[in-house]
């Protein structure tokens, strides 16, 4: 496999101009004079991290791609019913004897091989973190897989577009620079991705919003905090005292009733008992303490990653 051009190398032989040094701190990135950098022992096996991670994002844009062209040949069959098609697919991808399935055979066969090597991809991902010094911390943070670790990393990771300097999830300024970079921030009051109505084309280019990025930790927060953030504890318990949860479900749990406090409702208390017992509240309440908790894991890792990676 032909590896990408070695951090350590660019390093030696170029000195980063006041230009490229504004360059980098714009997009949130530390300047060579911050105190911390990553180790360029662990340059090498971040690099094969990015590398598989982004042949993985092919397979996965290519399979989104097959799909939808699938549904819309299907469209042709029922006046151009989105959902109609989209659900005969999703039937005949599931039922060998689907009466479509001769049709989507070729789509089907596409889909086997892409998911095949999109599998390849990921075991090369896992076995990367797993001989980083970080990966001793995250596997004793339950809810955050490998691969999770992974993708972070693949997404946080990259080079300078004007000094080719090498960085990844340490080497940001502060927290909120990575809060940024995976699309978590709150932009002059109002969350990123997000900038309201009227926006302009400089307006979206100063959020920095990036919807993989953003899907990245969104799929993260559903591992952390369980099916699908529907975690809930039950009604007005004491979530520090149930041994069963994680520090993460715990601080999701607390800010969920927090947020609850804070938002508009419609009668009675913020936080109901539901039919099975358990706090019930608004889906934005949830969805703000959602976020809240992928923030909080990514100020952990950014801590961590400082901590044992220089």
């Amino acid at each position: 496999m032909n590896m990408l051009v070695s951090p350590a190398a660019i390093c030696a032989a170029i000195q980063i101009p006041d230009a490229a040094t504004t360059a980098i701190q714009s997009i949130g990135l530390s300047p060579r004079q911050d105190p911390f950098t990553t180790n360029v022992a662990h340059h090498e096996a971040i690099e094969s991290i990015l590398h598989f991670y982004r042949l993985r994002q092919d397979m996965i844009r290519a399979r989104t791609k097959l799909i939808l062209q699938a549904q819309a040949s299907l469209r042709r069959l029922f006046d151009g019913d989105k959902e109609l098609a989209a659900k005969n697919f999703g039937e005949a991808a599931k039922d060998a004897e689907h009466h479509l399935r001769p049709m989507l055979s070729p789509y089907l066969t596409a889909l086997d091989v892409l998911d095949k090597q999109q599998s390849e991809y990921e075991k090369h991902l896992v076995k990367g973190v797993k001989v980083l010094p970080i990966y001793a911390w995250a596997k004793e943070l339950k809810g955050l897989g490998d691969l999770s670790l992974a993708c972070i990393i693949g997404e946080a990771s990259g080079y300078g577009k004007e000094s080719g300097e090498f960085y990844s999830v340490g080497d940001f300024k502060s927290v909120s620079a990575l809060w940024k970079r995976m699309g978590l921030a709150v932009m002059n009051g109002h969350r990123q991705g997000a900038p309201g109505k009227g926006a302009t084309a400089e307006d979206w280019i100063v959020e920095g919003y990036s919807k993989t990025r953003r899907s990245v930790m969104w799929n993260v927060g559903n591992s952390l905090i369980l099916s699908m953030g529907k975690f809930r504890p039950l009604f007005g318990e004491d979530v520090r005292a149930n041994p069963a949860y994680t520090e993460l479900q715990c601080v999701f749990a607390e800010r969920a009733r927090y947020e609850a406090e804070r938002l508009p409702h419609k009668c009675g208390a913020p936080v109901k008992e539901s039919a099975t017992g358990k706090d019930s509240y608004t889906l934005h309440a949830a969805n703000r303490a959602k976020r809240y908790t992928e923030k909080r894991l990514l100020r952990m890792l950014f801590s961590e990653w400082r901590r044992t990676m220089g």
